[in-house]
């Protein structure tokens, strides 16, 4: 458990404090310039962002420091829970190194950096080398209270449907929001599902198996022998997860001959990649993303570390799950170099981008071009699950899948994974990715909302009688005195 600094409260608040201090330093042009726009004499809003988490508090604060007012965020999470974090992500440290920025905008203030020696010390930080899981949330917490935005927790979007107007989007309870855009920024599973083998699924009792991204009660794995499909790092966090809840033994089966150790992902957090990857031609994304695919993500040091160090902790190499069996009492697992007997297993095996998989999605899937409706594939990927992803404009906008077909579309946005294929692998579901991402996708929304006023700067400027400097009165006398003169003179004309 991380301990914060005992005076955090009061070394907290004056950071906050400096947080605002250099946003008011930074505020010109951030005053509000959308135009209102009604529908049936109602206002519509002007940007809906579903999803509270990481990507969406980026997203809202740039959009409050453009001058956008309007902006409602709406996420299922109860307040203080969005996202990953603190609900079934296991990892002891966010895989990210310590120094990244991006999320708060280059305000020095709102950084990780300050925030964690603000609140649990300067030492702390200097002793890891990467953020705790914890420390993290707390931080994206405190983000939230200082960029004070319009974020309505509890609340599941159902439907989202979308004309030449606007976005309509239907809750849980029934209520109905309509929004001139609205943004997806829900995460590595917002745009499918975290997917199980059929051989898994099918085959075992639900109660002895588990993804490695569910929440369960980790208690029920001690004296259990644990079985993890996967050697990636949620597959490390699990191992750890079910080490430490007294597990009698924990084995991890992986396929390939060697352990995934590359972090390749770093190498591509670089203002080229960032900035230009949705330009690269498609073939070439392609090969990137078939690249990235075949490489699982390299275990955070903390976990990997201490799961080697356990004695009932094994790594089996070149063994896939061949055949998979409930025996009434355990299950039963054949690999290509021994049998195996367990009382419980994990799926580690990632997330399947397939909007198929999330109802709320179904009108987008229905009319929106995917990667299988622009791109032929080379050879033997005819059936590649990368042809399910939205074939993206380059500013994260959904295109129709046939033109004239689906007016309105391109006003929802996708700043999720969904984003990956065709904005560049990192796409928006890295934290290295919002420094680049988090301007470009604001730059799309702000493009529309500008171009949809352009006719009404000039009737907005001629209500504009404010003068830019006072006049004193004994210039405003002379001044009343010649306009007096000026009519006088064009009446005796006329």
């Amino acid at each position: 458990m991380v301990q914060r600094h005992t005076h955090a409260a009061e070394r907290l608040s004056a950071l906050t404090a400096q947080v605002h201090r250099e946003m008011e330093i930074l505020e010109f042009a951030t005053k509000p310039w959308v135009m209102p726009v009604e529908e049936d004499g109602q206002p519509l809003h002007n940007i809906v962002i579903i999803g509270a988490g990481q990507s969406g508090l980026s997203a809202g604060l740039e959009l409050k420091r453009r001058g956008v007012r309007g902006v409602v965020m709406l996420d299922a999470s109860p307040k203080g829970y969005e996202g990953v974090w603190e609900t079934y992500a296991r990892n002891h440290e966010i895989r990210s190194p310590k120094e990244i920025t991006g999320m708060e905008g280059g305000i020095p203030s709102l950084t990780i950096e300050s925030f964690t020696i603000a609140a649990y010390g300067q030492e702390m930080w200097e002793a890891n080398k990467r953020v705790p899981r914890v420390v993290w949330m707390d931080y994206l917490r405190w983000f939230r209270a200082c960029a004070d935005l319009d974020i309505r927790n509890d609340t599941r979007v159902t439907d989202i449907d979308f004309d030449a107007s606007g976005v309509t989007l239907t809750l849980a309870d029934g209520q109905v929001m309509r929004a001139r855009q609205v943004v997806l920024a829900t995460g590595m599973d917002g745009g499918g599902q975290w997917q199980t083998p059929a051989f898994i699924r099918d085959t075992l009792p639900r109660h002895v198996w588990n993804h490695s991204a569910d929440i369960f009660d980790e208690s029920t794995l001690n004296g259990k022998r644990v079985g993890i499909l996967g050697a990636g790092a949620a597959a490390f966090d699990m191992a750890v997860t079910a080490l430490d809840a007294g597990a009698e033994s924990v084995d991890m089966f992986l396929r390939r001959r060697e352990l995934p150790m590359r972090d390749v992902i770093r190498e591509l957090e670089n203002g080229g990649y960032l900035v230009h990857a949705d330009r690269i031609p498609d073939a070439y994304k392609w090969e990137i993303a078939k690249y990235m695919s075949g490489l699982s993500q390299a275990p955070a040091e903390h976990h990997f570390h201490k799961a080697c160090a356990c004695e009932n902790f094994n790594i089996h190499l070149g063994s896939p799950w061949d055949e998979v069996r409930w025996t009434g009492d355990e299950i039963a697992i054949r690999t290509p170099r021994a049998d195996w007997r367990f009382d419980h297993v994990f799926a580690a095996t990632g997330v399947t981008i397939d909007m198929t998989k999330r109802p709320e999605l179904a009108k987008l899937h229905a009319k929106a071009a995917l990667w299988a409706d622009r791109f032929t594939p080379p050879s033997g990927d005819e059936n590649s699950p990368r042809l399910n992803a939205p074939y993206l404009d380059g500013k994260f906008r959904f295109m129709e899948r046939v033109p004239g077909t689906a007016p309105g579309i391109e006003r929802v946005f996708a700043y999720n994974a969904l984003a990956g294929m065709s904005m560049g692998g990192l796409a928006t579901v890295s934290i290295g990715a919002f420094r680049f991402g988090t301007p470009k996708l604001v730059d799309a929304l702000t493009e529309r909302l500008f171009d949809e006023q352009v006719d009404r700067i000039v009737p907005f400027l001629e209500t504009f009688d404010q003068p830019g400097v006072d006049i004193p009165e004994n210039m405003q006398r002379k001044l009343a005195l010649e306009a007096e003169a000026l009519a006088e003179l064009e009446r005796r004309s006329a």
